[in-house]
């Protein structure tokens, strides 16, 4: 399946849809670029991705770390699976990263 990315302007940052893979991480990687050069916080909607690979997780880890200290990165609504290999990788140990499961509900990683 390929991966859609789309602009969404509020939260600043992107609506993900499909699978993030070795075959389409750099797709991910080229849109979020100039939004981590430009700093402050971003927001991953991930309520449409199905899959993450270890590129997609590589391509999370690094946006996050380029944005310590300017921004942080939110990862909105991750679906049963996305979420689970997000809180193996345990990205809650990165200070500026917060799962939200709702518009209520956020989710430590750690």
């Amino acid at each position: 399946m390929l991966l859609q990315v789309a602009r969404t302007e509020s939260p600043r940052g992107f609506r993900l849809i499909g699978e993030i893979d070795v075959s389409n991480a750099d797709i991910l990687t080229d849109a979020l670029e100039p939004e981590v050069e430009q700093g402050g916080d971003l927001t991953l909607d991930l309520t449409g991705l199905t899959f993450m690979d270890s590129s997609g997780i590589q391509v999370i880890i690094r946006t996050a770390r380029r944005l310590e200290g300017s921004g942080n990165l939110r990862l909105l609504r991750p679906g049963a699976v996305v979420a689970h290999t997000l809180e193996r990788v345990r990205l809650g140990q990165l200070a500026n990263v917060e799962m939200i499961l709702d518009d209520d509900q956020s989710l430590e990683t750690a």
